[in-house]
């Protein structure tokens, strides 16, 4: 049997895995440990470019819960399941940019986000399998993550990738080869042919720890099968860099940058960078400045700068008002600039 045709058959068997777990942990919660959790987000927009102004009102909540498995299986290991619901208008498809002006922007749904089984194996190795988020182990920003604009969050030159508003299944493995150095390796069913198990996206990450909080992460991606807009269809491979630097308790700092092949690609290059201070107001407030560029095949390149102020009301509430510029939206540099500003609310329960 080819290793393909066998890990198409471990995917497959991946649902029915993790339903057995389930059904373990909910059946004998009293006797392991579990912890629910929610959280909501609300964002309200208004989109302004010169010749017309549009409010976007959408929302976001997730729910969950995570067992603890130990003391049934021996290590150190857990189930987490998450349920997700979007509701409102799609704010890019008013504004016309193509980063994603907004992270919690998609069309309604409702759905299982997460169904995951994760064992520690040892002190250094570490697995997961189920159906994942990718973006929450890979291609990832610690100080960008406060940012609302998409691609803050993950260079969009990774084609591909499963995640919000559709993780995928998969398999995952990390494995620490010292105190600096942490390897990551994931195989996943691709989300642009959910549940299909005939389009694989694979990646491996390799991250440097140095100075403490501060890290550098380089990556490598493969999605088995991509097609444009042209019909052309092709297997893509490329790489990406992530870094977060922590100068002190006030200031920390990110930037990505990432590519893809022309043929298969929408956005060919990406770059951004942003900085945080934190203690403006308040010991728990964040002042966000950051800039994010995307070269568009075929057209120019869309730039964004985004300014945001996170305030706690208290230990579960947040307001987040929002500030983005746009400069050539979806690379048409004949189409007006856009101002987009955003209150967010979030709130954890």
């Amino acid at each position: 049997m080819s290793t393909k045709i066998l890990l198409k058959t471990m995917l497959n068997k991946i649902s029915s895995i993790t339903l057995f777990f389930i059904t373990i942990a909910t059946t004998e919660v009293k006797a392991l440990e579990t912890r629910f959790s929610s959280d909501i987000t609300v964002d309200s927009s208004f989109i302004d470019n010169n010749t017309f102004t549009e409010p976007v009102i959408r929302g976001l909540l997730n729910v969950g819960f995570e067992t603890k498995l130990t003391s049934l299986i021996g290590k150190q290991s857990y189930i987490f399941v998450g349920y997700a619901l979007q509701r409102g208008e799609q704010g890019s498809d008013i504004a016309g940019d193509i980063q994603g002006f907004s992270n919690i922007d998609e069309k309604d749904f409702n759905h299982a986000f997460e169904v995951i089984l994760a064992v520690e194996l040892s002190e250094k190795l570490f697995v997961k399998l189920g159906q994942m988020d990718a973006n929450s182990d890979f291609a990832n920003t610690k100080y960008g993550q406060e940012f609302i604009n998409s691609s803050m969050g993950v260079s969009p030159t990774i084609q591909g990738l499963p995640t919000y508003p559709q993780p995928s299944m998969g398999l995952y493995s990390q494995y620490k080869l010292n105190s600096a150095i942490t390897t990551r390796l994931g195989y996943y069913e691709s989300s642009a042919k959910y549940n299909h198990f005939d389009d694989f996206f694979s990646i491996a990450e390799v991250q440097w720890h140095y100075q403490g909080n501060s890290s550098v992460k380089l990556g490598v991606w493969n999605h088995s099968h991509r097609e444009n807009s042209d019909r052309v269809s092709a297997s893509a491979t490329d790489i990406y860099i992530a870094v977060d630097h922590y100068f002190n308790e006030k200031f920390s700092a990110f930037m990505q940058w990432g590519q893809a092949k022309k043929k298969v690609a929408i956005i060919e290059k990406h770059f951004s960078i942003g900085v945080n201070y934190q203690g403006l107001f308040s010991e728990e407030d964040t002042l966000g400045l950051g800039f994010t560029q995307a070269d568009v095949v075929a057209a120019a390149s869309e730039q964004v700068t985004e300014l945001f102020y996170l305030y706690p009301l208290n230990d579960k509430i947040n307001i987040k008002p929002d500030l983005q510029f746009i400069s050539s939206p979806s690379g048409n540099k004949l189409m007006g600039d856009l101002v987009i500003f955003t209150l967010r609310l979030s709130a954890q329960f």
